[in-house]
């Protein structure tokens, strides 16, 4: 694996700092759970205010460095990166699993885009250990998108694996769509990302475990009716990955829910208006 400092020569200065500070601070710890080994970041102290962080198609906790230290003073954060499993029910209960080993009985969920997916069935699965539940910028299953889903998998199944990493690189770069101050930091951390730290099996799970979610669940608007958990829903007006109609039917599947849109915030109104999304976290959680 590349130095640090050879990777990110041409990084920002302020956003390359703050990843090898993040790195440096917190060390990573590890979980197996039924042969999978999980690692996750265990960051504050406050047992009475926990947050399951739970990051999106990136897959590595430290994905979330920028905006951890927003939160970390009021609440004890446990970030999962996600190993290579391929279904919903593993994953979720891996997070579960975790929980338990941290003597965690209450938490809330702040999920994001393929985390999001992650948190309805966990809430689904275990939501005992919910209190409240943030879905941002995510997607509710669709039977009718897990075609779509299958032939990407396929493609990626049969090509090299230089070209999938490399297509890969490419495409979650235009997810994350960084700023013109950003760009240069965004393309070592992807590049570092996809050349040392995941491999194919990892983007194959990823797709895997998106088709058993689009195929094997079925959501409906009393799912939780039992449950006294509170649910945020925060989406953007102009999110380049689900469309309009993705995010009516995920504010359709929860009527009691709160519900904020920011304006042209892309798909991760938490980098892009990031000052305002965590705001707008904290007030939730703590009121």
């Amino acid at each position: 694996m590349m130095a640090f400092e050879e990777q990110y020569s041409m990084a920002e200065s302020q956003l390359r700092d703050a990843l090898w500070d993040f790195r440096k601070t917190y060390p990573e710890k590890t979980y197996i759970y039924k042969d999978h080994t999980w690692s996750y970041y265990d960051i504050g102290d406050s047992n009475d205010r926990v947050i399951l962080w739970l990051v999106g198609g990136l897959k590595m906790a430290d994905a979330a460095f920028r905006s951890i230290p927003i939160m970390q003073d009021d609440f004890r954060i446990i970030v999962p990166s996600y190993p290579a499993v391929s279904t919903m029910t593993g994953l979720a209960d891996g997070l579960n699993a975790i929980l338990k080993a941290e003597g965690i009985t209450k938490c809330s969920v702040l999920a994001g885009s393929y985390g999001g997916m992650i948190a309805q069935v966990f809430v689904r699965r275990h939501s005992e250990h919910v209190n409240k539940l943030i879905l941002s910028t995510t997607t509710a299953p669709n039977s009718q998108h897990a075609e779509n889903y299958q032939q990407q998998r396929e493609m990626v199944s049969q090509s090299p694996d230089d070209l999938v990493m490399e297509t890969a690189k490419s495409r979650m770069y235009g997810m994350v769509n960084p700023s013109d101050h950003e760009q240069h930091f965004w393309k070592a951390y992807l590049d570092e990302l996809y050349s040392y730290r995941l491999t194919k099996d990892d983007l194959l799970s990823t797709y895997d475990s998106i088709i058993d979610y689009m195929t094997a669940y079925d959501f409906h608007p009393d799912d939780l009716a039992n449950w006294r958990g509170e649910i945020l829903i925060l989406d953007s007006s102009n999110d380049n990955v689900f469309d309009s109609s993705a995010r009516e039917h995920v504010n359709q599947l929860y009527p009691q829910a709160h519900s904020h849109t920011f304006a042209n915030a892309g798909h991760s109104p938490a980098s892009s208006q990031r000052d305002i999304y965590f705001a707008t976290v904290r007030k939730f959680l703590q009121e």
